[in-house]
């Protein structure tokens, strides 16, 4: 556990470009987005030590499958949602709609 006011810290939050959160929001049946989410750090010239890499979760995985890269595949129509985790469990949740 990091604390405040030493060399390392934890991560604050975690961030997906607005580019590719419109791309989600209009996926198609059978196509695949890479998610591209970076988790940013609570303090700029502290260091993370990174034990545990990004982790992403679908909320249904009939609709949208992702991997532990972060590439969805949209299966069916329908919506859910895709979760990015950094370490310290701070996340991004991403609205996948698939026509």
């Amino acid at each position: 556990m990091a604390t405040k006011g030493g060399k390392v810290t934890n991560h604050k939050s975690v961030t997906v470009k607005k580019a590719v959160i419109t791309k989600a929001k209009n996926l198609k049946v059978g196509k695949s987005l890479k998610l591209g989410a970076k988790a940013v750090k609570a303090v700029k010239k502290a260091i993370v030590r990174n034990h545990i890499p990004m982790r992403y979760e679908s909320t249904n995985k009939k609709i949208a499958t992702v991997t532990a890269k972060g590439v969805i595949k949209a299966k069916k129509k329908g919506t859910c949602y895709v979760y990015a985790y950094a370490q310290n469990c701070v996340f991004k949740k991403i609205k996948v709609v698939v026509k």
